[in-house]
């Protein structure tokens, strides 16, 4: 009985592992986009969203 609980718990951090991973790595795709500067075609993909050049300021 003790494996089979072990068993399961197991599994269930190895989905919040995978689960956390592919969160990380949209995010890292997002930044890693913004920071390229293509930022429009990004921006147009979010509903909402603004995009906010400040590479012209002084």
């Amino acid at each position: 009985m003790t494996q089979s609980n072990r068993s399961k718990v197991d599994d269930a951090w190895n989905a919040s592992v995978v689960a956390l991973v592919i969160v990380l790595a949209g995010l890292l795709y997002m930044f890693g986009a913004a920071m390229s500067g293509d930022g429009l075609p990004l921006t147009e993909s979010i509903r909402g969203a603004e995009i906010f050049d400040t590479r012209d300021l002084p």
